[in-house]
This record gives C-alpha cells, sequence and structure tokens, in this order.
C-alpha cells in the first residue's frame, strides 16, 4: 500500500516553482519601490548633490569611515538582540540571525506599519516554530521602542528647556503623555507574564494568545541582555546621525546634536510610517521641525537625513532583497 506520508514529487516541484516566483515578484516591487523613491525626490537631487560635493573633502574622511563601519554595529547589534530573543524559540547562529533582520527589514518596507518585518525574522524557523516567534519579536520591538521613547522623553525636556519653550500647554502635555508611557512600559516588564492571561480574555485577540505565551518563560536577566544589545544599538544610530550632521558642516555643540538626533528617533518610533518611503518623510520633517530652533543649513540637513537613509535602510534592504531571492522553502 502506497505511504499518503511521502511527499508527491510533481506538488514538491509546482512548490518549489511557486515560491520562486513569489520571491522574484517580492524583489520586483522592492526595486520598484525603490525607484519610486528617487523619482518622489528628484526635485531635491541637485541640492543634495551640491551638499554632498562641498562634504567630500579630506577632513571629513575618518568621519565617513566611521559612519559605514558602524553600519554593520548597528545591524550587528540588532542580529545579537535577535538571536538572543530567538533562543526560546530555537537556537539559530548570529550569522542566521543577521540574515533574519535583514529579510525583516528588506520585506518591512513594503509593508504597512513594517509588517513585512516579522515574515522575514519568521522566514529563519521551522514552520511549526513561526507563530512562537511573534512573541519573541514583539518583545524585542517593545524594548528597542522603550529605549526610544526613554532618550526621546529626556532630549525632550532638555530641548524645552534650553530653548527657553514654556512647559505648559502642549509641551507640558506631551512630557506628562511620555512620562506616563515610560511608567506604564516598565509596569509591563514586571507584569509581562500576565499579558497571556490579559490576551486571551479578549475575543478578538484570543486566537493569537498561544503566540505571545513565550513571554512568560523570559527572564528577568533574558530581558536585562536584550535591552543591552538594543541600548548599543541605538547609541549606534544616534553617533551615526551626529557624524553624518557633523560631516554636513551643521554647527552645533555636541549634545544640542545628539539631543535632537534622539527627538527625531522618538517621532520616527511613535509615528508609524506607511511604508520606507513614509519613513523618509518623517525623518525629514521633524528634522525640519527642531533645527528650525537654530541658525543652521536646511539644505544640509536634509542631505544628512537623506544619507543616513541611504546608508542605514536603503543599503541593508538591498542585501535583504539578495538574501529573499536566495532563501529557499522550509
Amino acid at each position: 500500500m502506497q505511504n499518503t506520508n511521502e511527499t508527491n514529487p510533481k506538488t514538491s516541484i509546482l512548490s518549489e516553482k511557486l515560491f520562486s516566483l513569489f520571491k522574484t515578484l517580492l524583489f520586483v516591487v522592492i526595486v520598484w519601490m525603490l525607484y519610486k523613491a528617487f523619482d518622489q525626490k528628484q526635485q531635491n537631487i541637485d541640492s543634495l548633490l551640491l551638499e554632498c560635493q562641498k562634504a567630500f573633502v579630506v577632513k571629513n574622511l575618518w568621519k565617513g569611515l566611521l559612519l559605514i563601519l558602524l553600519i554593520f554595529f548597528n545591524w550587528g547589534f540588532e542580529a545579537k538582540k535577535w538571536q538572543q530573543l530567538a533562543l526560546k524559540v530555537e537556537e539559530i547562529s548570529l550569522k542566521e540571525a543577521f540574515k533574519g533582520v535583514l529579510m525583516g527589514l528588506s520585506l518591512g518596507f513594503i509593508t504597512p506599519a513594517n509588517l513585512g518585518d516579522y515574515a522575514g525574522r519568521m522566514w529563519k524557523f521551522k514552520q511549526q516554530k513561526r507563530a512562537e516567534s511573534i512573541g519573541a519579536i514583539l518583545l524585542g520591538n517593545g524594548i528597542q521602542f522603550y529605549i526610544s521613547l526613554l532618550f526621546g522623553t529626556l532630549s525632550f525636556g532638555y530641548f524645552l528647556i534650553t530653548n527657553n519653550q514654556i512647559i505648559a500647554g502642549i509641551n507640558g502635555i506631551t512630557i506628562l503623555v511620555l512620562i506616563l508611557s515610560l511608567l506604564l512600559g516598565f509596569f509591563a516588564y514586571l507584569k509581562r507574564h500576565l499579558f497571556y492571561l490579559f490576551v486571551l480574555k479578549i475575543p478578538y485577540l484570543k486566537k493569537f494568545a498561544h503566540s505571545v505565551k513565550i513571554l512568560e518563560y523570559f527572564s528577568n536577566e533574558e530581558v536585562r541582555k536584550v535591552f543591552l544589545w538594543g541600548l548599543l544599538r541605538y547609541f549606534t544610530i544616534s553617533l551615526q546621525f551626529v557624524l553624518v550632521l557633523l560631516i554636513f558642516e551643521v554647527k552645533l555643540n555636541i549634545i544640542d546634536l545628539w539631543t535632537i538626533s534622539c527627538l527625531i528617533f522618538l517621532v520616527k518610533t511613535i509615528v508609524p510610517a506607511i511604508n520606507f518611503i513614509g519613513d523618509l518623510g518623517i525623518r525629514e520633517f521633524s528634522a525640519i521641525y527642531f533645527f528650525s530652533f537654530y541658525q543652521v543649513n536646511h539644505a544640509a540637513i536634509i542631505t544628512a537625513t537623506f544619507v543616513l537613509w541611504f546608508i542605514n535602510i536603503l543599503f541593508p534592504v538591498l542585501v535583504g532583497s539578495i538574501l529573499v531571492l536566495k532563501t529557499k522553502i522550509r
């Protein structure tokens, strides 16, 4: 009698062909959206090139090399954070974690609210383990969100004081909301083991309860390790932003540059981007707003945010899209 558990060769070949077609379509979508981004920015290309020409001088060489080197630290710390989180699901190497992060980044910018990031990271797991990894991804994203919220809140307070802004009205409400959010986040950390029970009580979320049950298994020490990797990544991105602003000769002291970089990251974290093009627009808008309180070259600011987006997002996305093409069905 024929074994019904055996895989039909024709079905397997068809699945491989459909999967290859799917990967190719994803790659085409990524390239198309990349073209769309540059097409929308065409009117600013000339001024961008002009600012870049002025910045490419010998004295900025070491800053440029450090800026590029920090790309690998940025996503390396994120990969290490993801490897730590993934241990509760399936043990993966740092190399596999790095691939998962880049694939998630690549798929994330073509989906609303970065949802593709989940698919990219889960892709590296065996099929039966993918649902369990959602909780680990949520924890990692939550920790990174909290870090951005923490330094963004401190920076906003410093920004208001140094610019003689009254901490009342909308400013006072914003500070209050940020502080309450920090307290709520810390409470969620202390009571994370109850999150599974909370989800079970909500009819619309009950079917996802098994995906967040993994939160119960993270010890305080493990969460602190993840927090440390997230903190290192945040400092790396902040340093990159300060470096690129110095390269384009934004004449402010280091503390003010770092403060504004934290505020831009805060806005980017709170305001969800529809896709990676929206992400770039949020960076530009917030940069222009916060730098408007200082006497600086706005063209240089726009160029700096574009360059940081280019090296930190666009380049890794292209690498991630190639990894998507090379990934086999599991």
